[in-house]
Formats: structure tokens, C-alpha cells, sequence
């Protein structure tokens, strides 16, 4: 079947993949990007239940009951009295997954900030593939968030490209940039995504949209 060809480090192809499973009844109400952030979130809390998934992506339960059956049906996840825990296959995708990006988490994003709650993700060795942070800050629009920042770690610096030739630098010691060297310890052309919304599922799913535009 169609997930029996998922190739390793095709990381993005394979959620996508996922995504599109043929299904009964109506179109799925979800995309990759709630894939990503339900891999994510099994492998990090499962086992996980419907009701908690349900809130954790902000997704109904028909829709999350949708993606459980894509992943077990890839064999990823199987389900237990407990919930959704990931199997050898699922683990081996997950930890593919989380070697190129963090889950969202929330910051003080401060002048960054473009509406209530803001968002991040931290995708590693992705900074050759910002322009001016354009597509990332799409996406998240088309996500349903207000805006997004990119910002590249270069010289132990966190850099904003803008128009051509020009580049914005956040300070050193913005509690920003200390929150994320504290927990990630950020190299050299890892790349941050920070995204604004009304509330914070769609800041952090906003987030995921941005940093998924930067996965080969």
C-alpha cells in the first residue's frame, strides 16, 4: 500500500502521505500539519486518548478518530486501554521527525509579537533554506495565524533576513534567545519560527505550519 513506500528521510513526503489515506464518508478536516503535531504528541505523552489528543490539536473526535486510523493503518500507532502509544515504526518516524524539529512551545516573543500568544518551533540545519522568511509567514497565515518571524541562528546570533542584503538581530541577551538556548542548545543555521495568533492552539499550530515549509 501506499504507506508500505514510505522512504526514511522523506519526512515530509511521508506526512503528507499520511494525511491523504483514503478514508469513508466526507474529506478528512485536517492536514500534515495535524499528523505532525499528533506524531509529536503520542511520542512525547502516550500513551495518549482521543479526548486529550482532541484538545491537545484542537481537532473534533471524528477527525481525530480519522487520524488514528491513518496511523495505524501505516502501522505507527496502535491503541490500548490506555490510549495511542507508537510502534517500532512509529518511534523510528518519530525520532526522524524530532531530529529536525522541536514541538511548538510558547515564549514572551515580546517585539516579535503579533497578536496575544505567540509560538515557536526550533527546526535544526534549515537556516540555507530561509529567503526572507516569506513562506514560513504564509503558511502560518494560511494556518490561522496573524503572522510569523523567521529567525536564523549565524555567529551565535539570531538574525532576521529581510529585503536583500539586510538582516535584523535580536540581542543576545532578549529573554527570547536565553529561553531557547537554555532548553534546545541551538547551532549554527538552526532556524526558529515564531508565530502570533488570538489564542494558543492557533499560535502553536501556526507555529508547525511555518517550520513544516523547511523540512527537505
Amino acid at each position: 500500500m501506499a504507506m508500505q513506500r514510505m522512504a526514511s528521510g522523506r519526512v515530509l513526503h511521508n506526512l503528507r502521505a499520511l494525511a491523504k489515506l483514503p478514508s469513508p464518508g466526507p474529506a478528512p478536516a485536517f492536514t500534515h500539519i495535524h499528523i505532525s503535531r499528533a506524531l509529536l504528541a503520542i511520542g512525547a505523552e502516550g500513551p495518549i486518548g482521543r479526548i486529550e489528543l482532541s484538545r491537545e490539536l484542537g481537532l473534533g473526535e471524528g477527525a481525530i478518530r480519522t487520524i488514528i486510523r491513518h496511523l495505524a493503518q501505516a502501522r505507527i500507532v496502535v491503541t490500548a486501554r490506555g490510549g495511542c502509544v507508537l510502534t517500532k515504526r512509529g518511534l523510528s518516524f518519530y525520532n526522524s521527525l524530532r531530529s529536525k524539529l522541536s514541538k511548538p512551545f510558547l515564549v514572551d516573543a515580546k517585539q516579535l509579537a503579533l497578536d496575544k500568544v505567540s509560538a515557536a518551533v526550533l527546526i535544526r540545519g534549515a537556516g540555507h533554506l530561509v529567503k526572507r522568511g516569506i513562506e514560513q509567514r504564509d503558511a502560518a497565515i494560511r494556518a490561522g495565524a496573524t503572522g510569523a518571524c523567521t529567525l536564523v541562528l549565524r555567529g551565535g546570533e539570531f538574525v532576521m533576513p529581510m529585503a536583500e542584503g539586510e538582516e535584523w538581530q535580536l540581542i543576545s541577551v532578549d529573554s527570547l534567545v536565553q529561553e531557547v538556548k537554555k532548553s534546545f542548545s541551538p547551532r549554527d543555521d538552526d532556524v526558529l519560527t515564531v508565530v502570533s495568533a488570538p489564542y494558543r492552539g492557533l499560535a502553536e499550530h501556526g507555529a508547525m505550519a511555518a517550520a513544516l515549509t523547511l523540512l527537505e
